[in-house]
């Protein structure tokens, strides 16, 4: 499957199952205990599975190709292969990880073929750092793990170390509150709220920030209403920058009430720090 990416939007061409990516478990990495951990969304994530891993050779985050590092931030489970498609080191499965991401791109990261995949030398998995920078269980595990796991919309979180503030993310009011004013903003057709959720350097397709503020100024103008709702709101922290998960549903109307545009589909909305503050620096979106 093919995507369409930019610095600020990813769209995904292949749509998910209705509401689906609202009831998946989530993946969560802990690099200094070498421990795996599946997640249900709870208010809050709540562990029901942990495993053990190995991951990369060398400790630290991810920078350059070859670096035979382990990356960290938020991501999600792009592909899934079989043994018939893998060499044999990979053992019986693999599922490959969207690494580098929009924000490893904004952190002119390099590197490519990181994986959550097993192995055909169960002796590698006594030894917790000894990949070239994925993430390593036998095949037992890996079958187990396929249970949990849809791609391309199963959210993988690599943390140096998973802390419980990690895990209560409605916790934290600012991000929160950031999400809330975007969406007030958008529904309100308040231009300048609206793009002023942006990072400066946002771009979404080929327009940069600034054209694109002009582009959503003339839907506001084109349309008498527009609404968007956000159901089955999902929030995830990490030391780098944050996500938040939705089913959105957005409609707009003409003036004289004729509908105008509908559509509803997963969003996926990543924030950042710029200037102490949380702005928005990527979206996905996958329409059902």
């Amino acid at each position: 499957m093919s995507l369409i990416l930019t610095l600020g939007t990813v769209v995904l061409e292949k749509a998910v199952a209705q509401d689906s990516a609202s009831k998946l478990p989530v993946v969560l990495i802990d690099k200094k205990k070498y421990e795996m951990h599946l997640a249900h969304y709870n208010n809050g994530l709540e562990i029901f599975k942990t495993y053990k891993v190995t991951i990369g050779k060398n400790s630290g985050d991810k920078e350059l190709e070859g670096d035979q590092k382990t990356p960290e931030g938020i991501y999600r489970f792009s592909a899934r292969y079989g043994r018939e498609n893998l060499k044999a080191k990979f053992g019986a499965m693999a599922f490959y990880i969207d690494y580098p991401n929009t924000f490893d791109r904004r952190q002119k990261k390099t590197g490519f073929d990181i994986m959550l995949h097993s192995t055909n030398d169960p002796e590698r998995l006594a030894r917790p750092q000894d990949s070239d920078g994925c993430i390593v269980v036998d095949d037992e595990r890996i079958k187990d793990i396929a249970n949990y796991i849809q791609t391309p919309i199963t959210t993988v979180i690599i943390y140096d170390e998973l802390k419980p503030e990690h895990l209560k993310p409605e916790t934290d009011p600012d991000l929160i509150a950031a999400f809330d004013k975007w969406l007030a903003a958008w529904s309100g057709k308040d231009i300048e709220g609206y793009i002023g959720s942006y990072v400066q350097d946002f771009t979404y397709e080929s327009m940069n920030r600034d054209q694109y503020r002009a582009y959503k100024d003339s839907l506001n103008r084109k349309y008498e209403t527009i609404d968007v709702k956000a159901t089955n709101r999902r929030y995830f922290r990490h030391p780098k920058y944050d996500l938040v998960t939705f089913t959105q549903e957005y409609s707009s109307t003409f003036k004289g009430g004729k509908k105008a545009f509908v559509a509803r589909g997963q969003k996926r909305i990543y924030f950042m720090r710029e200037n102490g503050q949380r702005k928005i620096f990527s979206e996905e979106f996958s329409r059902y």
